[in-house]
């Protein structure tokens, strides 16, 4: 077949002969160039091959040959459409039956031929009509069972639908519809009158979105039939072609019945790794792998305790077959005491550290204070003159076993350390711990794995069981060793992989290598962001009444700074006694903030200390010891040196002065 233009291709082709495989000959679309066409991409290149699966009308355009202008009609349109009074020509019996509007089922109808036509050594001269009455099919053919009448009387004929002529349809105003007119290759093409538009002739142009397959496409590619591209049909020397269809894994998740298969990876994984373990390198373009089918297990994320390396993260599956012992759980507040209460469970816990609570009405706790939890309730407390009510956790305390317990509430913001209770020595499976405990849970493993040649989850001293995940995962081997199997997570783990044609071997017992994955330290906090939390935020603290003290100190000292100095008191100037002058002793510091500064009357500038000191006789510094010293005295006064006696002097003698 030669090469068409794709738009003549389209309009020429019979829907009912679909699919159709097309090559690309040559056009605008070299080397490969990605354009964008009705929101996809789309790549043709010289050589390509697509099959069409389907067309999709877009839109009709009415185009006057005489003016060129062109209209878009809905496609719902109602007019009616007749051909122009020229005759439509066929070249052959086939394309006059196929192409009518009406197809076979309109019939009989009558022909006439442009030339003489000899069947069966009769002849039918050209222009006498032939009346087509039915098809008939004999080794593979078909015939058309026909009737004509002649000079010497009506004949029968029986003739091929591979006739070649020139054949004209006998005239008939017969109208059709916009939908028969596009179904018809011969009214597509011809010249078509519609009173609703006018008495000119018409051409109406269709343009169609092409639905096709091609070689590692992900999708169904859609292509406008209006494409500048040439095409080739090469549907017959292509039957043996397979169309590889890109799948990405989260898409090979939806099938179903199709497992156990063979596929090989086109794109790897996107990086970072989400798992520490020899297999995710593995998976790269040209890997091939066997997928038997969806995995049944669920997971348990799962941290070990902080260590030399900090913590490590894994997931493991519910296939393993290890057996861990409780661990008694920590909570720093009260809050976390109160997201692990269980209907119907005690909860006792022991106070690691003394806990001042920030509230005046609500009680403090002392370190070794046995709480039994109890339930959630609200109480009034009264905050800055102000009653408010607060959610409280109601539990009952003792501090020994001989002492009475008491009940008590305890806000939810209190920090604190309490420790659970555990007396629990029994063995759990992770399906247990599910179905009997509540996550998250401390544990610690009993009894290791044996299936596992290391069962890494062995060598710590606690583990920190967090959360189920239940996300599908595909039970998946590599093609080289295709009884060791590992689990892919491809909502986590996505790659672009296409089936073979290479049927599955016979399925073996298949030997597990996830039940412990570690998980790195990027996409384990990545998965916490994924995962869904009702968890409500602790209550803020009240704030700390030192904090408001310290507040109303700084705002009283600024109002004193506005306040005048007092005056000092009169200095006399008579001679004093000893018991008058007393000795000279350091003035207190006045801890407050640096830039308030306050005068008291017992707080003097260094001037006024020297002018009282001048206005004051001196005495020998033993009398005024002795003055000053008593027999019932509560203190002891240190001997001062002369050396300290003479420096006293020159300042009261350098003060005067100044």
């Amino acid at each position: 077949m030669e090469a068409l233009s794709f738009q003549e291709y389209i309009l020429s082709l019979d829907i009912a002969s679909l699919p159709r495989v097309l090559k690309v000959c040559s056009g605008v679309y070299f080397q490969g160039s990605v354009y964008e066409m009705s929101g996809r991409e789309c790549c043709l290149s010289t050589g390509d091959l697509m099959k069409i699966t389907g067309l999709r009308l877009q839109k009709v355009t009415c185009e006057d040959p005489e003016t060129g202008l062109a209209t878009e009609l809905p496609l719902n349109f109602k007019g009616h459409f007749q051909p122009s009074r020229d005759k439509l020509s066929y070249t052959s019996l086939k394309k006059l039956a196929r192409t009518r509007p009406a197809g076979l089922q309109d019939m009989p109808f009558s022909f006439t031929s442009a030339v003489d036509l000899t069947v069966d050594g009769q002849v039918i001269p050209k222009g006498q009509p032939i009346s087509l009455l039915s098809v008939a099919r004999h080794e593979g053919q078909e015939f058309a069972n026909c009737t004509t009448t002649g000079q010497d009387g009506q004949h029968l004929l029986c003739l091929p639908f591979s006739l070649q002529g020139q054949f004209y349809e006998c005239s008939r105003q017969q109208s059709y519809t916009l939908s028969q007119v596009l179904q018809s290759e011969a009214l597509r093409g011809q010249h078509l009158k519609c009173s609703a538009l006018g008495r000119h002739s018409l051409l109406l142009c269709p343009v169609y979105e092409v639905q096709a397959i091609m070689h590692m496409r992900k999708e169904v590619v859609k292509i406008p039939s209006t494409l500048e591209v040439d095409v080739e049909d090469v549907t017959e020397e292509s039957q043996h072609i397979h169309f590889i269809k890109l799948l990405m894994l989260s898409e090979v998740l939806g099938l179903e019945g199709a497992f156990p298969m063979q596929a090989e990876i086109l794109e790897g994984p996107e990086y970072p790794p989400i798992f520490e373990n020899d297999w995710i390198p593995r998976l790269q373009k040209g890997q091939k792998i066997q997928i038997h089918g969806k995995s049944c297990a669920w997971r348990i994320l799962a941290s070990s305790s902080k260590g030399r390396r900090g913590s490590r993260h894994f997931l493991l599956s519910s296939t393993y077959q290890g057996k861990f012992r409780r661990r008694p759980r920590e909570f720093p507040t009260v809050f976390d005491l109160t997201a692990s209460l269980e209907k119907g469970k005690c909860l006792r816990v022991v106070v690691t550290k003394d806990c001042e609570s920030p509230e005046e009405d609500l009680p403090s706790l002392s370190m070794g204070d046995r709480l039994e939890v109890l339930h959630l309730a609200k109480t009034q407390v009264c905050r800055q003159a102000e009653h408010k009510s607060i959610d409280v956790l109601l539990c009952s305390r003792s501090s020994g076993e001989d002492e009475e317990s008491e009940q008590l509430m305890l806000p939810l913001h209190l920090e604190g350390g309490f420790v659970e209770e555990v007396s629990d020595s029994r063995r759990y499976s992770l399906p247990e711990i599910v179905e009997q405990l509540q996550l998250p849970c401390e544990v610690k493993v009993a009894t290791k794995d044996s299936s596992l040649a290391n069962d890494v989850l062995g060598s710590f001293s606690a583990l920190r069981l967090e959360a189920q995940i239940t996300e599908p995962f595909l039970v998946t081997s590599l093609c080289e060793a295709p009884s060791v199997s590992f689990q892919i997570p491809p909502q986590w783990l996505d790659m672009a992989v296409f089936f073979t044609e290479e049927p599955a071997p016979p399925q073996t017992p298949l030997t597990d290598r996830s039940k412990v994955e570690e998980l790195t330290e990027s996409f384990y906090y990545h998965l916490l962001k994924l995962m869904p939390s009702n968890e409500a935020p602790p209550p803020r603290p009240p704030k700390r009444r030192d904090v408001r003290d310290k507040a109303g100190t700084q705002l009283s000292g600024a109002n004193e700074v506005t306040e005048k100095p007092k005056p000092l008191p009169p200095l006399s100037k008579s001679k004093c006694t000893p018991e008058e002058s007393g000795p000279l002793s350091p003035k207190p510091r006045n801890v407050r903030s640096p830039s308030i500064v306050r005068s008291s009357p017992n707080e003097y500038s260094p001037h006024q200390i020297g002018s009282q000191m001048a206005s004051k006789p001196k005495k020998p510094f033993k009398e005024v010891r002795d003055a000053n010293v008593s027999d019932d005295s509560d203190h002891d006064y240190e001997l001062i040196e002369d050396d300290l006696t003479k420096t006293i002097d020159k300042m009261q003698k350098a003060v005067l002065h100044y």
